[in-house]
């Protein structure tokens, strides 16, 4: 049984959060985040340093009374990874699109007071280090959050414990604050997010964790109460629109309710702010060059064991500060980023604690393709990066980088960046300076296409569009290649001059065109779909209906050749269509019940079709003498003139049965039975067989 506080059927909204990594998909490269140092216990202070703390908190007054004033943070960690474009049921709107429509009901609400954040994850690229802080909290228009998720396009896996560290970085250490998280999946990268927990109880002792959990089943449902349940937050289990909407909208109202943060106290900061090692054991650091840390990389370290004890032989771990509780003895420490390495020979004491820095001889390069008025990060971009002087012995001759965003760690001196957009080819050169992080902005020569779409000539932009853009490829299937895919309202390409396919989906209409752009060129195009909405009602009445639910409608095309049909569940459904002529059908229960019906549909309009089949609700049953047992029953109902519409092994099986004559068999163990029946529409009728 779940208890209170852990899982909530009901109905949520959620949004989605990442961390800040601008490490594409290069070779060797993970994003990890930087945690806080606090000073060891016991440590003396002379006084020519307490007078420079003092000097230092005098300056830090000011800053600590504004961080006191400012209210409590809520923060939004959204699940981006690929499935989040799936659909729930017979929905219209992908989950992400859902939620973002949750978002912007809800967060306009909230008290001017509290700061809003949002952290995303799998929404750049493919790969476990796609996290990003997309707005770090902050008070003011809340509502810019959703609109935020205007150009979101889930692609990626899911690092849901990567986003969640992320995010809660940006919380108050001291203060009141929040987390959403939304997700559709547990964590696919090999992390735990309940190992999260003793930090956050720890150093995070005011911050509630809600968990919005889509068409998860219960056990890996379950899984996520690890961080509600620890942080007095509630845990939503959703598998519905409605259901998310209105979750939204009450973990929106719980964080409105917030307590203002108190004074925070005040600490060091700065580069050197770095986690001091717990117990026995070393901290390792990694710096390019002797004094510039790189906590956020992902550095691979290798430990060795040097003679007896009881440590393992070897140990590894991945990030830019680790601490590892090594027990007393000699170690072999190796630190590795992309093509840079260091090594040495540390001693481990009953200490309570030490810290190692190695400095990796180099820099880093970030590279990033932008475009457009916006600064828009070009998807599919490919990097080469290439020595322009003579490489060390054992070195690559090359790296290649995936993404619109990397960050690749060389050795100091002169390389050339080779940037690759379709038949796009930059070059330029770019200097790596030992212990620095250069950036390298690249502009391909592209052209922008923004697209809005409208139902018909004079109504309003549509919001709920997909698009899709393709290009010619003769090794693909069908010959095109998907190069860029959005859910905006009104969505902005940036493509490298050529020719494309534009595809814009809303309902069951899909609209094909194809487009042209130059170089710099600005292209605006309006697609019209010809839409019409058809709402479907059964009208059956509920004494005669099984299960409701149980209708299932099927609209066909009929003045289209190519037209597909479309299907809907329910006893209600709502559809978008082309306008045109259809014929609507209808199939109530697992029998054969039905009807239909012939309609045209003009662009723009909202028809309603209410079909009632000819049909009665039928109930079989066998005469027996009391305190007879019956065995192994078999049913079989067929059409006077026809085939066989109904079978069961049910004692009593109930059905609806169209209208008509049948030929009713019944078989037991012992007998056999027949007979005849006539079944009128609206009846309700028990039917035995076996009678005198």
């Amino acid at each position: 049984m779940i208890q209170a506080g852990a899982i909530s059927l009901m109905h949520i909204t959620l949004r989605y959060n990442g961390a800040n990594t601008n490490r594409g998909e290069a070779a060797m490269v993970h994003g990890m985040t930087r945690k806080p140092h606090r000073r060891p216990p016991g440590r003396s202070w002379t006084l020519g340093a307490a007078a420079l703390v003092l000097l230092g908190l005098a300056l830090f007054v000011p800053a600590l009374r504004a961080e006191a004033a400012e209210g409590p943070v809520l923060t939004v960690v959204m699940d981006g990874s690929g499935s989040m474009w799936g659909k729930l049921g017979t929905e219209r709107l992908a989950k992400f699109q859902v939620v973002r429509q949750g978002l912007a009901e809800a967060l306009p609400k909230l008290p001017a007071s509290i700061r809003v954040g949002l952290t995303a994850f799998g929404h750049r690229r493919t790969g476990c280090q796609d996290v990003e802080v997309l707005r770090a909290p902050e008070a003011g228009e809340p509502g810019r959050i959703a609109e935020m998720l205007n150009d979101f396009n889930p692609k990626g896996r899911g690092p849901v414990a990567a986003g969640l560290q992320t995010a809660l970085e940006t919380m108050p250490r001291d203060g009141y604050g929040t987390i959403l998280l939304v997700h559709d999946d547990l964590d696919n990268c090999q992390q735990n997010p309940c190992a999260l927990m003793e930090s956050v109880r720890a150093q995070y002792p005011r911050v509630t964790i809600h968990v919005l959990s889509i068409g998860l089943n219960q056990a890996d449902a379950r899984q996520m109460q690890c961080l509600t349940v620890p942080t007095n937050g509630q845990h939503y289990l959703v598998t519905s629109g409605a259901q998310i909407v209105n979750a939204i909208a009450e973990m929106v109202e719980i964080a409105a309710r917030m307590p203002r943060a108190a004074s925070p106290v005040a600490r060091p900061a700065g580069p050197s702010a770095l986690p001091e090692p717990s117990g026995p054991g070393v901290q390792l650091v990694a710096s390019l060059g002797p004094s510039a840390p790189v906590p956020d990389l992902p550095v691979r370290w290798r430990i060795e064991r040097l003679g007896g004890g009881d440590a393992p032989a070897v140990q590894r771990a991945e990030a830019g500060v680790v601490t590892l509780p090594l027990g007393p003895g000699r170690y072999s420490v190796t630190a590795e980023l992309d093509t840079l390495s260091a090594r040495n020979e540390i001693t481990v004491t009953d200490a309570p604690s030490a810290r190692v820095q190695l400095a990796l001889p180099g820099g880093t390069l970030q590279v990033a393709a932008l475009a457009g008025r916006m600064n828009k990060p070009l998807d599919g971009t490919r990097f080469i990066i290439r020595p322009l002087e003579v490489p060390a012995a054992g070195a690559p001759s090359s790296w290649i980088a995936r993404g619109p965003r990397a960050e690749i760690a060389l050795a100091a001196g002169r390389y050339e960046v080779v940037t690759m957009l379709g038949n796009v080819r930059i070059a330029q050169e770019a200097q790596v300076i030992a212990g620095e992080r250069r950036a390298v902005e690249v502009r391909p020569p592209v052209g922008e296409l923004e697209l809005s779409t409208f139902s018909h000539e004079g109504s309003g932009r549509l919001e709920q569009v997909t698009y899709v853009i393709q290009e010619d490829d003769p090794d693909a299937p069908l010959g095109r290649r998907e190069i860029a895919r959005s859910a905006a309202a009104r969505p902005v390409f940036a493509l490298p001059a050529g020719t494309y396919h534009v595809i814009a989906s809303h309902g069951a209409v899909e609209l094909r065109d194809r487009v042209a752009i130059g170089a710099g060129e600005v292209v605006r195009r309006d697609l019209v779909l010809n839409s019409a909405e058809l709402n479907l009602a059964s009208g059956i009445m509920s004494r005669l209906a099984n299960t409701p639910d149980e209708v299932q409608w099927r609209v066909v095309p009929l003045d289209r050749r190519e037209g597909k049909a479309v299907r809907a569940y329910g006893e209600n459904a709502r559809l978008v269509l082309a306008a045109g002529k259809y014929r609507v059908e209808a199939r109530f229960g697992t029998l054969n019940a039905e009807a239909s019906r012939d309609i045209a549909i003009a662009a723009g309009a909202r028809e309603t079709v209410s079909l009632t089949p000819p049909a009665a609700r039928v109930r079989l049953r066998l005469a027996s003498e009391p305190g007879e047992a019956v065995s192994d029953i078999f049913w079989k109902v067929r059409l006077a003139n026809g085939p066989i519409v109904w079978s069961s092994t049910e004692n009593e099986p109930v059905g609806l049965l169209q209208q008509g004559s049948y030929i009713i068999e019944v078989q037991t163990r012992q007998v056999r039975h027949e007979r005849s029946a006539d079944v009128r529409a609206g009846a309700d009728r028990v039917l035995i067989v076996g009678e005198n």
